[in-house]
């Protein structure tokens, strides 16, 4: 079996255009922070803004949570109504998106949860230590499906951080305010993701290695 020799994070940019599909442009940081700003005021056209900026990237980071569309889509509901209600309170509107993201994030908590309260299940995280090859062949058309399922087999903390790394290109900050962890944690979490991919595609990577 041939050896890995590349480190994932030289292929984020692949990974970002594979997991958007193309979708859900950046919003411009000024215009961004204009609409928080009359939306805290009661503006619901600024707000609805907002929404149509946001929706896409909410409900395909809980969908790739969840994997469950209409618990997503449910969940992204949700996520909005508090926002809306919590805005006003926002001090820093600097950090809307992470805190848009965190607010998801506790819905889903809460569901999880359910009607008794009963504690979030979460995966264990796993130690891995193999050096990553590149992903670019698993981004391919054929390779799509096998990504998808590794990514579905994540363990559930190193995933939500994942995602926001790759699909919304956080930085290290804001993915550590989106889930309310240290940034030593989400660095911590990004990199046994990006380890967790390339056990998990190794042999998928091996065998499309010309």
């Amino acid at each position: 079996m041939i050896r890995v020799k590349h480190v994932i994070v030289a292929n984020k940019r692949a990974l970002h255009s594979s997991l958007n599909g193309g979708e859900a442009a950046d919003v411009p940081h000024a215009e961004e922070q204009h609409w928080v700003r009359v939306a805290q005021a009661g503006d619901r056209q600024a707000f609805a803004a907002l929404v149509d900026a946001y929706w896409t990237r909410v409900n395909r980071w809980l969908y790739g949570l969840t994997r469950n569309r209409h618990t997503a889509e449910e969940l992204t509901q949700e996520a909005f109504l508090k926002a809306w209600t919590g805005l006003p309170e926002l001090k820093d509107i600097s950090t809307f998106r992470p805190w848009l993201f965190c607010i998801a994030r506790n819905c889903l908590i809460s569901l999880r949860r359910g009607p008794r309260g009963t504690p979030v299940q979460m995966l264990t995280e796993e130690t891995l230590g193999r050096e990553p090859w590149p992903v670019e062949a698993v981004l391919a058309t054929e390779g799509q499906e096998a990504l998808e399922a590794a990514l579905g087999r994540m363990p559930a903390l190193l995933r939500g951080a994942f995602l926001l790394w790759t699909q919304e290109d956080m930085p290290y900050p804001d993915i550590a305010r989106a889930l309310a962890v240290t940034e030593e944690t989400a660095r911590w979490r990004v990199c046994k993701a990006r380890q967790f991919l390339v056990k998990e595609l190794e042999t998928y990577l091996d065998q499309t290695k010309p």
